[in-house]
């Protein structure tokens, strides 16, 4: 999907943002559950938690940050 939608930088970046929010999303749910009940049906454990977490954070500033433009560190319009 990530390649598909590398074809615009609009598309790229929603790629970023919201593949980045599912990550944290993954990273609260390892996060509450119990790592060895039936609800763990993702299987997560402590390493997958800091995982999901620094790539949700990473792939949502890199969405945000590379939207700007570098002189007027305003955001691009979405081709």
């Amino acid at each position: 999907a990530g390649l598909a939608l590398a074809r615009s930088a609009g598309t790229a970046r929603n790629y970023l943002v919201v593949g980045g929010a599912v990550y944290l999303v993954l990273w609260l749910y390892g996060m509450f559950i119990d790592h060895d009940s039936a609800a763990n049906f993702v299987p997560v454990n402590t390493a997958d938690n800091w995982l999901h977490f620094f790539l949700g954070i990473g792939m949502i500033a890199l969405g945000f940050l590379l939207g700007r433009d570098a002189t007027t560190g305003r955001a691009r319009p979405a081709r």
